[in-house]
């Protein structure tokens, strides 16, 4: 299908970015949409609001039933809401239920099917935003049809009638969430969006081969990876950093430790500032210097991590301009680049499936697994994992760590299962070839313990069994 609209380079700082229709001619909301997001998101987070806002724009264009009543995204609210629909099942193939909420109100909720190829939360958070920034800028004269029209009385409401009733029984007004001394009303789980995503959550994977980075690295140096992408995957492996965050380095984040092994980063959603720090292994430290030395040898900025050293020391705002991973161009390597040129060949090239965000989810199995292991009180353990979290970034850094903790669990019941199994078999063949107990070889205790557990033996009474083979 031909776009018919499409992001361009914008003409000046005001519009940085341009939407143009399939004539050429600039779409204002669409333009305005795409220029003010810089204000709130990166710009990798502004490509892809962009891209799934503009994919419901151009299948609108083409739709059948969207085309013969008219709909459109400037439409009135219940005109949005029947397009975003239609899209939604049709266009996207997604499964999508009108019924009401806790509060009684008709929310649709969508759940993606087999075939849905969309982001279904990013494309109604993309959505949320166009149309609050529409309102804003006095280009879309109605109310956000993304929201609930009557949700935010129909909450103020129920706040209002909570304080009532701490005020009628503590005889005081509610404390802050925060003191713990009253529930908070937050886990009421109020929520204003009239299309609502479920069995959409994001889910962490967790890889457990030890030798799944020397994989990786093995396949990159039979494909021919050179100093820079050697650099670039053993950083996503060392120190559990996204892609996107490896590729930004620039020689300021590498000056906090004097060109050594510790970088500053971006971090999702820090609009550019350096909130996290890297760690990499001294021997990839030393890769370093030396892709520096070689790869910046005939720029224009500096060519040695002695001149570095010199910036540093007399003009460091300048190590802001300089990029450590660069093209032969001279220019910063782009996430896309790394991936579709060098990590996904290397890695088709030698059978491995995988992606560079796999480095991260291997890097924190590993981490939680190191933690287990040497920690030795409940106390420590918990401190660890705060530790972790913190160096991570994340966000929502407790219910992460409990998505990889319940994935880990998992993982270590089917291998538990899959020994009850091996023995489940091993008495099969024994039973089948003695006719008498007296025959029977002795079972490990392990074993004998994992068979109990799945068989509903009773402990007590297998410890007395074995007492009893014994004498």
């Amino acid at each position: 299908m031909a776009s018919t609209y499409r992001l361009i380079p914008g003409w000046s700082d005001a519009w940085p970015q341009v939407v143009v229709s399939a004539t050429g001619v600039p779409d204002l909301p669409l333009t305005v949409f795409a220029s003010e997001l810089r204000h709130s998101l990166s710009q990798a987070s502004i490509r892809v609001y962009v891209r799934e806002v503009l994919a419901l724009a151009n299948w609108a264009s083409t739709d059948s039933l969207s085309l013969q009543n008219r709909w459109s995204l400037l439409g009135s609210p219940e005109e949005v809401r029947h397009l975003v629909r239609e899209y939604l099942t049709v266009g996207a193939h997604c499964k999508v239920t009108v019924r009401p909420d806790s509060l009684g109100l008709a929310v649709t909720y969508v759940e993606r099917g087999r075939g849905t190829r969309i982001n279904v939360r990013t494309l109604l958070a993309a959505l949320k935003q166009f149309y609050e920034i529409l309102i804003a800028r006095h280009v879309y004269p109605h109310a956000n049809p993304l929201l609930q029209e009557q949700a935010a009385s129909i909450l103020a409401d129920v706040r209002r009638a909570y304080r009532e009733a701490v005020r009628s029984t503590e005889g005081r007004f509610p404390m802050p969430a925060a003191s713990g001394v009253d529930p908070p009303l937050g886990r009421l789980r109020f929520s204003q969006n009239y299309f609502r995503s479920i069995n959409d959550e994001w889910v962490p994977k967790t890889i457990d081969d030890p030798n799944f980075p020397h994989l990786v690295y093995a396949a990159g140096k039979a494909f021919g990876w050179k100093l820079r992408e050697l650099c670039i995957a053993r950083t996503l492996f060392e120190s559990g950093a996204r892609i996107s965050e490896v590729c930004a380095l620039t020689a300021a984040d590498w000056s906090v430790s004097h060109f050594m092994n510790r970088f500053t980063s971006l971090n999702k959603g820090s609009q550019g500032r350096r909130t996290k720090f890297l760690m990499v292994s001294s021997p990839t430290a030393k890769m370093y210097q030396m892709y520096f030395n070689e790869s910046h040898s005939s720029a224009g900025t500096a060519r040695s991590l002695g001149e570095l050293e010199t910036l540093m020391r007399n003009y460091a705002p300048r190590l802001h301009d300089i990029p450590i991973f660069v093209t032969r161009r001279g220019t910063a390597i782009s996430t896309q680049l790394f991936r579709d040129h060098y990590w996904q060949p290397a890695l088709r090239k030698a059978g491995i499936d995988a992606d560079p965000h796999s480095a991260r989810h291997w890097f924190v199995t590993n981490a939680l697994r190191n933690i287990e292991a040497q920690c030795h009180s409940e106390g420590e353990l918990r401190r660890r994992k705060t530790e972790l979290i913190e160096y991570m970034g994340w966000r929502s850094g407790e219910r992460t760590m409990q998505t990889y903790e319940h994935l880990q669990r998992r993982e270590r019941f089917l291998a538990r299962l899959g020994r009850i199994h091996r023995e489940m078999d091993r008495r099969g063949h024994r039973f089948a070839k003695s006719s008498s107990t007296e025959d029977q070889p002795t079972v490990p205790v392990q074993a004998e313990q994992d068979l109990a557990f799945i068989l509903g033996e009773d402990n007590a009474d297998l410890s007395r069994s074995h007492s009893t083979s014994a004498l």
